[in-house]
């Protein structure tokens, strides 16, 4: 981590710490109960508070198990490469969102979650189906907004952490509050030897006799971040909100569980800056303007050649920077206009010798329309050009894509809603040509187009002692010319074109709260992949990595003024995510798995102090990730973090 990094996330607290605090917000207390973002009223979405990001030893990834229609797709332990995908869509195809700056880049083709810190963050807000009004990429892998913590108060911090298998965390973090601005800046640093244990079967699953429990070498990661967030208010609906995120990260590159590599190491760098800017343009009239820049860098060296790189130093680099601008206009109370575009330029170099280079240009509009209390409408329409070069290639497409869905309110409390939408998506840099060792790359791929329809409904049920809310929507998606992953060779993956691909999808998730002490979550994915394509040569027709039943249930006990204590919350969660085949033939098969896991929290000190810990995977399942590496069994957690 460079000290000019540091010294500019300081420098925003610096400026914003010279005034009063501004006024409290006031929180609904019948809001905590519904998962229901209120960002885009007709899209399949579900919100994560920040009571819920405060689970210890957690993750983001960790977090999105418990979204309906989200899985998560690792490379090893809670500290590697970490995505997530929608509804049977590509981590590529799912952009993230920080105050509205996308975190994904070309140079791995997705954003890795398992950087982002939980402590920074507000909530969570997951779009299942179709992105929402508002972002850069409008297809059908829906999208993940992260909305940061603008704090309240002037405050400082700092928190450690222990764990299984030599976890060990440190952060200190601040916040400055002036007149009408405001700053949160943090600085973390965390390690672990990820040295546990694993079953061995010497490659032969069928034969248990071969089958030894071995220690994970080479493991260990370490790793820096600092992040800084601010908002300055510069008069009425006038704004500029500041993203600056570095990181850097150092670690063993395991090789495979039953072909370790001792020897190959990694190291993983990214700069991220953005600004987003609103000012007033003229009567009920805004204008949006977002700039952005990011920079990463990903050094693999196999001195021995145990991972197959075919050389003993691989390096790959990243570059994207772009500006958007759009208008919204409030025509009338039953009429909102939005109207905008945006220019980026991505770049990769990755040795040996090769480069790729893309133009994007985007022209975007929606509309927001109430056709009485009951009915509303949104409608959503873009279209990009791709200018893309690289490997001797080069390409030059317009993609378009629209939206549009409906809500009908019967009533207070249920409301039903659908959706339909038509994109076309090119492939990412990294697909064509290559993200890491691990995954390769594929200059043949077509770009991809399809279709998607959704239909579902809310409901919720307030009461005295008892509140319910419950959300389920159906939905279906056909692709053509779909990128999907399958293994290349033992430990690698490579991206393909299936022909004609088609998802049906069943998501179910509910929220119960009794007297105010106790509150249960469930959410279900039933999801059926199939590859229709017209001249499959295979018997097999599901398509790789998607599992067809994934679940999620936790349980939280609270009490707040107990015993002179502030609060303490005791909650269990219980996962599954079934089997999943890993090649297009069905022969290689990732058994289902699932896992128990338990947290406790006490705040005292006003809040100040807050004592948490954890044992996830309690009863020791074994597990896998994408490509057949272990992870970890039972491990546990405790933390600390002090405010004032």
């Amino acid at each position: 981590m460079t000290r000019a990094r540091v010294v500019i996330a300081l420098a925003l607290i610096a400026g914003a710490a010279r005034a009063e605090e501004p006024p409290t917000e006031v929180v609904v207390q019948g809001d905590r109960l519904s998962r229901t973002s209120k960002r885009e009223p007709t899209a399949a979405s579900t919100q994560i508070a920040r009571a819920e990001l405060e689970v210890p030893g957690a993750e983001l990834p960790d977090v999105l198990t418990r979204v309906p229609g989200t899985q998560i797709q690792r490379t090893g332990a809670s500290s590697d490469f970490s995505t997530a995908s929608l509804r049977g869509a590509t981590s590529a195809q799912t952009p993230v969102y920080l105050a509205g700056i996308r975190l994904n880049d070309d140079l791995i083709g997705a954003a890795d979650l398992s950087q982002v810190p939980l402590w920074m963050l507000d909530r969570v807000e997951v779009f299942r189906g179709t992105a929402p009004e508002g972002v850069d990429r409008m297809g059908i892998g829906g999208a993940v907004l992260l909305e940061p913590r603008f704090p309240r108060r002037s405050t400082l911090g700092a928190g450690v952490g222990v764990g299984s298998f030599g976890a060990r965390s440190l952060f200190v973090g601040g916040a400055a509050v002036g007149s009408g601005s405001g700053a949160l800046v943090g600085l973390r640093h965390e390690r672990a030897d990820n040295d546990y244990e694993y079953v061995d079967d010497a490659g032969t699953t069928a034969n248990s006799a071969d089958d030894r429990v071995v220690r994970r070498p080479n493991a260990d990661a370490s790793g820096w971040d600092v992040w800084a967030v601010g908002r300055t208010r510069l008069g009425r609906d006038a704004s500029v909100i500041t993203v600056l995120s570095g990181f850097r990260r150092e670690q063993g590159a395991t090789g495979l569980g039953v072909i370790p590599a001792r020897s190959a190491r990694a190291r993983v760098e990214r700069t991220l800056a953005g600004v987003r800017s609103t000012v007033p343009c003229a009567r009920q009239c805004r204008l949006d303007l977002v700039t952005h820049a990011l920079v990463g860098s990903h050094q693999l060296s196999d001195p021995k050649g145990e991972l197959g790189t075919g050389t003993p130093l691989l390096v790959s680099r990243g570059a994207r920077g772009g500006q958007g601008a759009h208008v919204t206009w409030d025509a009338s109370d039953a009429l909102r206009l939005r109207l905008g575009g945006g220019e980026d330029l991505e770049v990769l170099r990755a040795d040996p010798g090769q480069r790729a280079r893309r133009e994007t240009s985007r022209v975007d509009g929606s509309a927001r329309i109430e056709l009485g209390p009951q009915l509303s409408l949104a409608m959503v329409g873009a279209a990009e050009r791709h200018a893309t070069s690289g490997g001797g290639r080069e390409r030059d497409l317009w993609a378009p894509a629209a939206r549009v869905g409906a809500e009908l309110r019967l009533g207070e409390q249920v409301s039903l809603l659908a959706n339909a939408g038509r994109y076309t998506r090119v492939p990412t840099l990294g697909e064509l040509y290559g993200m890491s060792a691990v995954v390769r790359g594929n200059p043949d791929l077509a770009e991809e187009t399809g279709s998607s329809l959704d239909v579902g409904a809310r409901a919720t049920m307030p009461g005295r002692d008892v509140s319910l809310w419950a959300d389920a929507f159906a939905f279906a998606r056909v692709a053509d010319d779909l990128v999907a992953f399958r293994r290349a060779t033992f430990g690698t993956v490579r991206p393909y074109n299936v022909g004609r691909a088609r998802f049906l999808g069943l998501e179910l998730a509910t929220a119960a709260q009794a007297f105010d002490h106790a509150r249960l979550d469930l959410a279900l994915t039933l999801l059926d992949p199939r590859d229709v394509s017209d001249d499959r040569q295979l018997e097999s027709d599901l398509l790789p990595f998607q599992s067809r039943l994934v679940g999620s249930a936790r349980l939280e006990l609270y009490a707040d003024r107990l015993a002179g204590v502030d609060r303490v919350a005791l909650a269990t969660t219980v996962l599954h995510r079934g089997s999943r085949v890993a090649d297009p033939a069905g022969l290689v098969v990732i058994d289902a798995q699932w896992t128990l896991g338990a947290d406790l929290a006490v705040f005292v000190l006003e809040r100040r102090l807050a004592l948490r810990g954890a044992v996830e995977n309690a009863l020791d399942a074994r597990q896998v990730d994408t490509v057949g590496m272990p992870l970890p069994g039972r491990s546990v957690h405790a933390s600390a973090e002090l405010w004032w």
